[in-house]
């Protein structure tokens, strides 16, 4: 695998704005010099560059390191999480698998099962549609709200970079209620998401807004009837929730 695979699946699914960036970075060139602006103008057009031209190339550079240099691109985070007991998985993504192939390597002996609940009304943004057409694998699709499964089927469930992008809150509750049921008592969610925070905000700039809250996670947690257990830092940009039932 690429040692840039991962930048480089989030510049095809977000190639438009990338692209919008770069012409707009040429765009403020021409200003600057082919319209010849006074001295204020000229400040506010190079202060527009730098901060438009410093987040695109931030981003793409925090996210090489998120997805292609830290443990979260070499899926070795999941070896401290993954209960030892667990025998029956699964793995739960919007559109396009990030986890499968690090727990099919880690794990060989978990009977693990992968659902895709991308929903075109709900959830089909333009990324998304581009990241479910490459994605080869043939899912199970199901309803973020309605899992045609037995109650207590698994002994874990993975969502990796997926809930947020089911925008509605009471629909978010209602997917993790599913994901609730089909535990076993003792079962394990483990959800790794980006948070909207300050340190997401400097990487991603107002793309962190797509993000969701620290807040809006418990929230939502707590609805569902379902209590953090642990909660860690996969490097400062990825925030882990490992999740039990509540009583």
């Amino acid at each position: 695998m690429s040692n840039y695979s991962g930048v480089l699946k989030i510049i095809r699914f977000n190639w438009p704005w990338y692209a919008a960036a770069v012409a707009l970075t040429l765009g403020m060139l021409l200003c600057l010099f082919l319209n010849l602006p006074s001295r204020i103008n000229t400040v506010l057009v190079v202060g527009a560059l730098v901060i438009s031209s410093l987040w695109m190339l931030l981003s793409l550079a925090v996210s090489h390191y998120v997805y292609d240099r830290s443990s979260v691109g070499r899926g070795t985070w999941l070896s401290k999480l993954v209960p030892s007991n667990a025998c029956r998985g699964a793995i739960f993504h919007a559109g396009q698998d990030e986890v499968s192939p690090a727990v099919a390597r880690q794990f060989p002996t978990l009977d693990f099962q992968v659902f895709d609940f991308y929903d075109e009304r709900r959830n089909g943004t333009d990324s998304l549609r581009r990241a479910r057409a490459l994605n080869q694998h043939r899912d199970i699709s199901v309803k973020s709200d309605e899992i045609p499964v037995a109650d207590s089927a698994f002994d874990l469930a993975l969502v990796v970079f997926a809930a947020h992008e089911i925008r509605d809150e009471s629909q978010r509750t209602a997917f993790f209620r599913e994901i609730r049921r089909v535990l076993t008592p003792s079962g394990r969610l483990i959800v790794a998401e980006h948070l909207r925070d300050s340190w997401n905000f400097i990487a991603y700039g107002p793309g962190a807004f797509h993000f969701l809250s620290e807040r809006t996670w418990r929230r939502s947690f707590a609805s569902a009837e379902l209590k953090i257990l642990r909660e860690t830092n996969c490097t400062r940009f990825v925030r882990v929730f490992e999740l039990q039932k509540n009583g």
